[in-house]
């Protein structure tokens, strides 16, 4: 019985250790391409380019390696509760459990890896559209209007309550195989998603490089899925976004 709990402790720790290496690594990474950030993507820029990619396209590997970064940086975090809850209700199994928890991590990144793919395509594409053809205060405006309407969404909120009750989450859909393992990781991945996706969109308005700017979003995050009194003030925020995109769209028509 000892051994168990001791094991179950090891576990644990391991975890959480690992996770936090993980995020701090990226948040390292992240540290030392901002100091250069220009220099170095355009470096890797000239690389794509060398190899035949046109010049929107050369841009993609660079801007990819930052949104992946910062899905790591800024959500790996949050999602440290579910798995550790999740480690807690794998005590019971005998064997290769070590290996289904870093399946069920693994899962979940996976998840925000397809997420940062679309964002960094996304975040691309836009940069290659012809000056004038989207004004820069009609598209901020507007994503503000989209964002704080999410806010507001039911969508919004029953993604904000699995993730606010990881134990119905994972007892709903518990499986054991490591397919399934992995599977439950990108299923909590994406639910994660489904709370956080506009919020980290928001990083195209103060550049997809700015660590300031990423930590505020990263804590806001943490909160809203980790405390329920954050009900009120996410409902207040989406209406202020949602007031000042539309105050934004308004002075570019004006």
């Amino acid at each position: 019985m000892i051994a168990r709990q001791i094991d179950w402790t090891s576990h644990r720790v391991l975890t959480w250790t690992g996770s936090g290496i993980a995020a701090a690594a990226a948040w390292v990474a992240l540290l030392a391409l901002h100091g250069d950030a220009r220099i170095a993507l355009d470096t890797l820029a000239a690389l794509c380019m060398q190899i035949g990619a046109t010049a929107t396209l050369a841009m993609y590997p660079a801007v990819l390696l930052m949104w992946l970064l910062m899905s790591v940086a800024m959500m790996l975090p949050t999602a440290l509760p579910t798995i550790d809850l999740y480690v807690r209700l794998s005590r019971r199994m005998e064997e290769g459990r070590a290996v289904r928890i870093v399946l069920f991590v693994a899962g979940y990144l996976v998840a925000w890896g397809v997420f940062g793919a679309v964002a960094a395509a996304a975040q691309v594409a836009l940069g290659a559209l012809p000056d004038g053809i989207l004004p820069p205060l009609v598209g901020a405006g507007s994503l503000l209007v989209l964002v704080g309407a999410y806010q507001l969404s039911p969508i919004k909120q029953a993604c904000l309550d699995l993730c606010r009750n990881p134990l119905l989450f994972l007892m709903s859909r518990w499986r054991e195989d490591l397919s399934g393992t992995l599977g439950l990781g990108i299923q909590h991945g994406i639910i994660c998603i489904g709370c956080c996706w506009a919020l980290m969109l928001l990083m195209f308005l103060s550049g997809a490089m700015n660590l300031v700017w990423m930590a505020l979003l990263g804590l806001a995050m943490l909160a809203e899925k980790s405390f329920f009194t954050a009900s009120s003030w996410r409902t207040g925020g989406g209406v202020l976004l949602m007031g000042a995109g539309s105050i934004l769209i308004a002075s570019h028509l004006i």
